[in-house]
């Protein structure tokens, strides 16, 4: 008897293993800092179709996991030390699933945003862009330290735009904007604390390791993601953002305690760990702000479903980012 013929997306087998591999390398809870930001620039521009929030919030999330699946595959070279496991499941999918797997996310994107106007693909268009070459070569960002940064924080900077975008205009000098995007251009330099040791074995320069050593990699990156508060007291002092936006200072404090952590951390995975405090500390930062925009109703059930989004798909492991590198501690020989 032969066996079961399975069904398949042009010459690409649709395995059940597929999806499930493919949905773990996208990073469903990285998907909140671009929802986040396309809710609060569609908020503030006073959109309030819960459609049109729906198809953006769609929009968001296809980008941000295809981004994570171009990631994945181009670094494989660094991830055969950070993360090995992540290697692997790029292997088991092979390059047509990739492929077949960013038509589909970037596809759907693109179809989604025709009911969102031509200024919100337009906006769409250059973060698809910022998508791929963000880690494919020829321009790979990531591999200068300053244009990866950049490239960073266009994952909250151009989803604020598309959010504002939606409602037909866009404007680069909002207050907001500006301070979201320059928050996650700082924020980019922790997410590379703990992969210090394989960017340096794998030659990559990042804002890390252009250090000689990993405790002034630390200490840089703790300093510069305490600038934003600079720059948001100087939006207040000016009269760009109003009094209210003061209460952002209190965020600071958390990122004291995690700076704390981070300067007393000894290895790759207790740095993980600070990253993953690090990365709800940035969440958060971007959800109190869209409470003290519009602190409404809708805004505290955006926040509670945040929430709720990133902790279930952390207590299910659903990220292909490993925190616990037990392939970092050295094995006991045999006796």
């Amino acid at each position: 008897m032969s066996p079961p013929q399975l069904p398949t997306f042009g010459t690409v087998p649709i395995l059940p293993h597929t999806f499930q591999i493919v949905l773990r390398l996208s990073r469903p809870r990285t998907w909140t800092f671009a929802a986040s930001s396309f809710i609060l620039g569609y908020m503030l521009a006073g959109g309030s179709s819960l459609f049109q929030m729906a198809l953006g919030l769609a929009v968001a999330g296809l980008v941000t996991a295809a981004t994570n699946v171009v990631n994945a595959f181009a670094d494989r070279k660094e991830d055969a030390v950070n993360q090995p496991s992540r290697v692997f499941w790029i292997d088991q999918i092979g390059l047509p699933g990739t492929v077949t797997s960013l038509l589909v996310l970037y596809g759907m994107a693109v179809a989604a945003s025709i009911l969102l106007g031509p200024l919100f693909m337009l906006v769409l268009a250059v973060g698809i862009f910022n998508s791929i070459f963000y880690s494919v070569r020829p321009l790979r960002f990531k591999a200068r330290p300053l244009a990866s940064l950049v490239s960073f924080s266009g994952a909250v900077g151009l989803s604020f735009l598309s959010g504002v975008a939606v409602m037909g205009s866009v404007n680069l000098l909002n207050p907001i904007f500006l301070l979201l995007t320059y928050f996650m251009f700082t924020y980019g330099t922790v997410k590379n604390l703990p992969d210090y040791s394989g960017d340096k074995k794998a030659g990559t320069r990042t804002s890390a390791t252009i250090f000689h050593s990993l405790a002034n990699a630390v200490r840089f990156s703790g300093i510069l993601v305490f600038t934003p508060y600079i720059l948001l007291t100087a939006f207040i002092a000016a009269g760009s953002l109003t009094p209210i936006y003061l209460a952002d200072l209190g965020m600071g404090l958390i990122f004291a305690i995690i700076f704390f952590q981070m300067l007393r951390a000894k290895s790759s995975q207790e740095l993980e760990k600070t990253h993953t405090f690090g990365f709800f500390y940035a969440i958060s930062f971007i959800l109190f702000t869209l409470v003290l925009t519009s602190p409404t109703l809708a805004s505290i059930i955006v926040i509670l479903s945040a929430y709720l989004w990133t902790l279930l798909v952390s207590r299910v492991s659903l990220d292909s980012r490993v925190e616990n590198r037990d392939w970092e501690k050295p094995r006991r020989k045999k006796t």
